[in-house]
């Protein structure tokens, strides 16, 4: 049985050259368990919704609305997808910063991560599976990390 977990982190923070550093908020969210190729629905949060296997292809989705484009960035590596946000102000403290990481099955294919910002603030990442819905052993597993930036 392969497992699948996800949590989710929220926080507004200020950092100055005073080393002042306050955190008024921190959400975490945990996910769930579910055998390969099963229908997987993860805890739903504000911060981010449940992962989930709909035919070759695993799905998850976090809000990131309150963040723009350019600050977010997902990142993949071994089994785990990062989703990471963060309001730079002008002054270069931080305002806001927003977490999402989730592990998925090993049949994940680490090279089709990929993702869809939605006019409503909704980001859903979609992964490929390696396996067939037959049970066909993985294509083979690298080691990798990649980013891409919104």
């Amino acid at each position: 049985m392969a497992s699948l977990t996800s949590s989710s982190r929220r926080s507004s923070s200020s950092y100055r050259s005073s080393s002042r550093y306050s955190t008024s908020s921190s959400r975490r969210s945990e996910g769930s368990l579910a055998p390969v190729g099963g229908t997987l629905t993860g805890h739903q949060s504000s911060t981010g919704g449940g992962v989930r296997c709909l035919g070759d292809s695993y799905y998850m989705s976090a809000d990131v609305s309150q963040f723009e484009p350019h600050d977010v960035v997902v990142m993949a590596y071994n089994h785990h997808v990062v989703i990471h946000a963060q309001k730079v102000q002008d002054d270069g403290s931080i305002s806001d910063t927003f977490t999402h990481k989730s592990l998925f099955p090993e049949d994940m294919d680490p090279l089709s991560v990929s993702g869809t910002l939605n006019p409503d603030g909704t980001l859903v990442v979609s992964v490929r599976r390696t396996t067939t819905l037959g049970g066909l052993e993985p294509l083979g597993v690298p080691t990798f990390r990649s980013e891409a930036h919104l």
